[in-house]
């Protein structure tokens, strides 16, 4: 029944939308209506009122709602657990990033007397200082370097 009173209704939308459909509704209306009996005719109506009487409740002022005394607590905890969290990611950012720094300097160092020793090792062997050379491991496999000019 409500599908039927539901297209009744869209009908009823019709003829108040559109004008020159409102005598085209009302027959639809009428012959919707006409192949109910009389039970289903007196089903329909009572629908239709509780639907008005639905329609007809009071508004609801939500201009001001104060909340329960549980829903703030909890409020609250959730928004001190959020606060904590955030606290200790940063102070986790914050060693991460120190961490980082630290790192990154001792790779720098590390690199720095690689560089160096290599360059010591050009001198130990006289290499040309104004050649390039590249460091292979040594043809013979046997683990050792190799310098081999560019």
């Amino acid at each position: 029944m409500s599908v039927l009173n539901k297209l009744l209704n869209m009908l009823d939308d019709l003829k108040e939308e559109n004008p020159d459909l409102a005598n085209r509704a009302l027959l639809a209306s009428e012959t919707l209506r006409s192949g109910l009996s009389e039970e289903d005719l007196l089903d329909l109506e009572e629908e239709e009122d509780f639907e008005e009487e639905v329609e007809e409740e009071e508004e609801f002022d939500d201009s001001y709602i104060q909340v329960s005394s549980e829903d703030t607590a909890m409020f609250f905890d959730l928004r001190n657990n959020l606060d904590q969290k955030l606290k200790e990611y940063g102070i986790y950012m914050r060693d991460h990033e120190v961490k980082k720094i630290l790192m990154l300097e001792e790779i720098e160092h590390i690199r720095n007397t690689n560089e160096e020793w290599v360059e010591g090792l050009k001198q130990t062997y006289r290499l040309d200082v104004n050649s390039a050379y590249s460091v292979v491991i040594d043809e013979n496999n046997n683990g050792n370097l190799a310098f081999v000019k560019e």
